[in-house]
């Protein structure tokens, strides 16, 4: 081969390989797009529906608003900490589905679930003594009291809300977050419903005040979890995380 030869075929190896690398690229973008857009998303829907509370709250006027707000300080101070360990399952399990490890898995969706409820119980003290806690910090009594009777029945949401955040994280370690979209999305207009009905008693339900708006919220997201309660079996079965014996990975139960 002439010097000539290799110096026409140097930009043709050096432009095949620039568009492999541009190709693998694309593809990654593309995967990471696809989980990516579904989970923001799902957060986005989460907030809609808080957000939804705040919006029918405010029509009874300044003074409730402002109690549903400071109920909502008062719980996610409460959630924030068992959000974390929860949101421990998706980096668990993503590493034990990458090692195609399936028991491995399934047992980080387990330890997730268990940490969840036992961590619910004492995370539940902080909300049910809103109005006290209120009142130390120089709240004023009626904003206090207020938030006290959405915090009664938006208290009862902190299990199942835990719930769903360790089946999402499952899901999305497993290349899986559509259903969860899909869930929280028909989740928002049905909790706004709901809300509207207990709030204002409506369509022959009481009149529950805030009360009704915080409850509403925990009988919704009761709901979403056990709506998304059977996708890790289904994925399971779909071979998501049942790998054949050729695989190097057992497919034990």
């Amino acid at each position: 081969m002439t010097s000539l030869d290799k110096i026409g075929r140097q930009p043709i190896a050096a432009s095949g390989a620039a568009t492999t690398r541009s190709g693998r690229l694309a593809r990654e973008l593309t995967e990471t797009l696809k989980l990516a857009v579904p989970i923001a998303l799902t957060q986005l829907g989460q907030i809609a529906m808080m957000t939804t509370d705040l919006a029918f709250i405010g029509r009874l006027g300044g003074e409730a608003l402002a109690g549903a707000s400071l109920a909502h300080t008062i719980f996610f101070i409460s959630f924030t900490f068992g959000m974390g360990l929860v949101s421990a399952v998706a980096p668990l399990a993503a590493r034990a589905f990458g090692a195609r490890d399936p028991h491995l898995v399934r047992r980080s969706l387990r330890s997730g679930l268990w940490a969840a409820l036992l961590v619910s119980l004492p995370m539940m003290v902080l909300p049910l003594r809103g109005e006290q806690i209120l009142l130390a910090l120089g709240q004023s009594p009626a904003a206090a009291d207020l938030a006290q009777h959405y915090l009664f029945g938006l208290t009862w949401s902190i299990l199942p809300a835990l719930w769903f955040l360790a089946i999402r994280g499952f899901m999305s370690a497993l290349n899986r977050p559509e259903p969860i979209l899909w869930i929280t999305l028909a989740a928002i207009p049905a909790n706004a419903l709901l809300v509207y009905l207990l709030l204002y008693g409506e369509g022959g339900l009481p009149r529950l005040g805030l009360f009704g708006a915080g409850l509403a919220t925990s009988i919704v997201n009761s709901a979403t979890f056990w709506s998304a309660s059977g996708l890790p079996r289904a994925a399971g079965r779909s071979g998501n995380i049942m790998y054949s014996a050729t695989s190097g990975a057992s497919t034990g139960n």
